[in-house]
């Protein structure tokens, strides 16, 4: 593991348990009569992470985060924080982790807690145990300020580790959900002034959403992972055809997601793009192209023609499902050329769909990245030099330069880079495959 990863986490670790001595500090006192709502907020947001649910590999998701945030506006004080620390270090117990990974995780939603409690009581903001009514200033600032250290935290991580742009990194792991994060706001301050008003049975309340907002995430989840695991399903029986083409659309898929991440697509692009790219050769299912695939040799004019008509085929299949209407335009284009001189439709630079210009580039990549019986995979250099030969009459000029010109373009020949923004747990299991030493053969 990078040295700076590992100075990053215990910083982060040790500013977590400086907050709170800061904290006691400056007030040592602690009001018994405003902990009882704190105390079962913990509570609350401890169940939350024991129902988190798995994500992708080592990623879990939970809902905890908002009873953090209702304990801190019931009481923004240290015994508080002391409570957040508590919960979120057994909370990490309940599963096998490395040390420094539970150092992280407690130390983000620590620090987090820590200035949200600092920017609350800064701004005038008193408990809503003393004063219930909704301190518009603190409390959006308080709400703000806990999400973007928590997510920046990550973001710094996942940068450090992989050497990307830790700016880009927070915008795309989080852009997506800004819409929940402003939900956050209000869903706060409803229960913390449930609690208020209610007592043990807001708390109850607080539970039942909890559990909800669990099931429903967790059933959205499942749902679009068993989607993309049908199409990817559909696109592996397409490839069986083509001995030459096994595993090529879901390469496709991973280059253009990030090729899209080089030239700054937004989370929704990339997404649209990925999901083109996967499907961009399933209308090499329909039997006209079948003894053509299998053919050994070069293909007569004829055939070619016959070939040339597969991205119809391929949009005409997607158009049949209705949430995949956005990439047709984009699965029929991927092989169009810039200069006007690609097929179906010959179309030329900009009218070409963006995403269509990725795939075409992603497409080409993976042929030049792929063992063949008259040649080998081409190196870095070779791929550089064929993409800046056919800038401009193939590939859209502007891609290519941004790629060729990134320190990104070597993610393209990493195995292990799905093209997926990567949590800090993946990417640290990333890391021990890699340094792993291999294993000896038995002589």
């Amino acid at each position: 593991m990078k040295t700076s990863v590992k100075a990053f986490v215990y910083a982060v670790a040790a500013g977590a348990m400086a907050s709170i001595a800061g904290q006691y500090w400056l007030s040592p006192k602690v009001d018994l009569s405003l902990l009882d709502g704190a105390a079962w907020l913990a509570l609350v947001a401890f169940i939350g992470n024991i129902l988190s649910y798995r994500i992708q590999g080592s990623t879990f998701g939970a809902v905890s985060f908002i009873p953090f945030l209702t304990a801190i506006v019931l009481y923004p004080a240290w015994p508080t924080l002391a409570l957040v620390c508590l919960v979120a270090a057994v909370a990490e117990f309940a599963r096998p982790k490395e040390w420094i990974k539970r150092s992280f995780n407690v130390g983000q939603i620590l620090l987090s807690s820590s200035v949200a409690a600092a920017v609350y009581s800064n701004l005038g903001g008193k408990s809503l145990q003393i004063s219930p009514e909704f301190q518009f200033v603190p409390h959006v600032a308080a709400v703000v300020s806990f999400l973007l250290i928590n997510t920046l935290a990550v973001a710094i991580a996942v940068g450090l580790a992989e050497g990307k742009s830790i700016l880009r990194l927070w915008y795309e792991g989080n852009v997506a959900g800004i819409a929940y994060d402003i939900v956050a706001v209000p869903i706060v301050y409803g229960f913390a002034r449930a609690y208020v008003d209610w007592g043990f049975w807001g708390i109850a309340v607080l539970c039942a959403l909890i559990l909800g907002m669990r099931l429903t995430y967790r059933s959205k989840h499942q749902l679009e992972t068993t989607n993309k695991e049908l199409l990817e399903l559909f696109v592996q029986t397409v490839e069986y055809r083509d001995p030459y083409t096994s595993g090529h659309s879901q390469r496709v898929s991973r280059f253009s997601r990030i090729i899209a991440q080089v030239i700054g697509l937004s989370p929704k692009q990339i997404d649209s793009v990925s999901k083109a790219a996967l499907l961009h050769d399933v209308g090499k299912i329909h039997e006209v192209f079948a003894s053509i695939l299998m053919k050994p040799g070069k293909l007569t004019a004829e055939e070619r023609a016959v070939m040339e008509l597969h991205p119809i085929k391929s949009a005409e299949l997607v158009a049949r499902i209705t949430e995949l209407q956005s990439i047709v335009p984009a699965v029929r284009a991927h092989h169009e050329n810039w200069d006007g001189t690609g097929y179906p439709d010959r179309l030329q630079g900009e009218k070409i769909p963006i995403e269509a210009r990725i795939i075409r580039i992603a497409d080409t990549v993976d042929a030049m990245l792929t063992d063949r019986p008259y040649r080998k995979a081409m190196t870095d250099l070779e791929v550089r030099a064929e993409l800046s030969r056919f800038s401009g009459s193939q590939f859209d000029p502007e891609i290519c330069r941004s790629l060729t010109q990134s320190p990104e373009f070597t993610r393209l020949f990493d195995k292990d880079d799905d093209g997926q923004i990567r949590s800090l747990s993946q990417i640290l299991a990333v890391m021990k495959r890699r340094n792993r030493p291999p294993v000896a053969l038995a002589s």
